[in-house]
């Protein structure tokens, strides 16, 4: 399995290259790999929180999928994205009733 990794938040590439245990990789696997390859740190603040999204011919993959399933094509491109999710205080909510 060999494909390019473009990794949207600072343009980097890389290729990404694994012939063992292909059939049980997952993308969440490959969202590991990538983290610490660009290291890459989510945020763990109360109002937003950051997690790494890939995107293969224009279509959101799911974690927990697995990458063989997928058929990424040899030599494709792959886009890691950052997503930024805001998440509502429901203590602050809670709090204020």
């Amino acid at each position: 399995m060999h494909f390019l990794v473009y990794f949207a938040p600072t343009g980097e590439r890389t290729i990404y290259h694994n012939e063992e245990n292909v059939e049980k990789l997952k993308v969440q696997d490959l969202i590991d790999w990538i983290s610490e390859r660009f290291h890459f740190e989510t945020s763990n603040g109360e109002i937003d929180n950051r997690r790494l999204s890939l995107l293969y011919e224009n279509t959101e993959i799911q974690p927990t999928w697995f990458v063989q399933d997928i058929n990424i094509r040899f030599g494709a491109t792959v886009r890691c994205v950052v997503i930024e999710v805001l998440l509502e205080i429901t203590k602050t909510k809670l709090a204020c009733k």
